[in-house]
């Protein structure tokens, strides 16, 4: 699942940023492990917008980041058990 499909409040394990691991990283995700989305980080999803869920607050390294619909859909994680 991406962080946009993420349940609320859950702890989050960063996996990937895209299924082709062979192709190269864009200026958003780079820009998104600039911010600490590391695989193996742990993230949590604290808020979404009511109505569109844009923007999501993303806890990640004791930080909250808003990110986009668009950028969420880029991250892979896993929910931490």
């Amino acid at each position: 699942m991406t962080i946009n499909q993420a349940p609320m409040n859950a702890n989050l394990v960063v996996r990937s940023f895209h299924t082709d691991e062979e192709r190269e990283l864009s200026d958003l995700e780079s820009r998104l492990m600039h911010l600490g989305f590391l695989h193996g980080e742990v993230i949590r999803v604290t808020r979404k917008a009511p109505l569109f869920k844009e923007p999501l607050l993303v806890e990640v390294r004791g930080r909250s980041v808003a990110l986009s619909f668009d950028e969420a859909s880029l991250v892979k994680v896993e929910v931490l058990l």
